[in-house]
């Protein structure tokens, strides 16, 4: 129905919700915006991992009903706590939000390594095989796009190799992990808790599996905000602007068709 329709510019980092075969069959180029949040993003992800390693949802839970004040104890320890420094962070994703959350990472004595992607050998020296990630992370975060290839890319199979119960983020795309057999790795303990910014279909609708374990102090769940400071939402916008006077100038940035 755009017939007059010039360039797409996708004010954000995915452009899964774009039909990029359509587009380019109608000529119209489509860009995006990839170049803000980084910082944003990478705090989040690793305030989720604090927030999990450190129990503070449970503990503020147990605070607010009253269970510490009926304690009679100056420490009441009810949820494990575990620090971050030493632990192996598995980073799903390379690229400038896999490697900011990396730096900040190391600052907090993390060990970061990032995987090999699925079903892919001989990347180089920068990655750990997809399988060895698996095994031996004691946190996971996913930085990756969605895409045939990455679609689902965690399911049961890819649980059932975490040996060591890792907690898993997801600041990326929903639908990078089977939602269905993440509650199913909860329940068996096969994972240690979650932290997800984004879902398979947003906002989710009532019958999203994530939904019914909402209650557990391992699981937090944010509603696609991890990018949403005010700074970056300024920027996300700057940069929109220039991308759509660029492409008038004859200077288009950012294609992705």
């Amino acid at each position: 129905r755009l017939n007059r329709c010039k360039v797409i510019v996708r004010p954000g980092v995915g452009y899964d919700g774009i039909d990029i075969a359509a587009a380019r069959e109608r000529g119209i180029p489509v860009c995006n915006v990839p170049d803000y949040g980084t910082t944003e993003v990478a705090d989040h992800a690793i305030a989720m991992m604090l927030a999990l390693r450190r129990g503070i949802v449970g503990y503020k839970q147990d605070v607010a009903n009253g269970k510490w004040q009926e304690s009679g104890q100056f420490c009441f320890h009810t949820h494990p706590i575990k620090d971050l420094a030493g632990s192996v962070l598995g980073i799903f994703g390379e690229g400038n939000l896999g490697q900011g959350v990396a730096d900040i990472a190391k600052a907090f004595g993390m060990k970061p390594v990032f995987a090999a992607h699925k079903g892919v050998d001989g990347l180089g020296p920068l990655y750990t095989p997809f399988d060895e990630v698996l095994e031996t992370a004691d946190i996971i975060t996913l930085h990756c796009p969605l895409m045939d290839a990455t679609r689902n890319m965690i399911a049961m199979p890819e649980f059932r190799k975490m040996k060591k119960k890792p907690f898993i983020i997801n600041t990326a795309r929903g639908g990078l992990v089977n939602e269905a057999d993440m509650v199913q790795a909860l329940d068996e303990g096969l994972i240690s808790g979650i932290g997800f910014d984004v879902l398979t279909k947003e906002p989710p609708a009532p019958d999203q599996p994530l939904l019914k374990v909402m209650d557990r102090p391992n699981v937090i769940i944010t509603p696609h905000v991890a990018w949403a400071s005010l700074e970056a939402q300024t920027e996300c916008w700057r940069q929109t602007v220039d991308h759509v006077n660029a492409f008038f100038a004859g200077q288009p940035k950012n294609l992705v068709t």
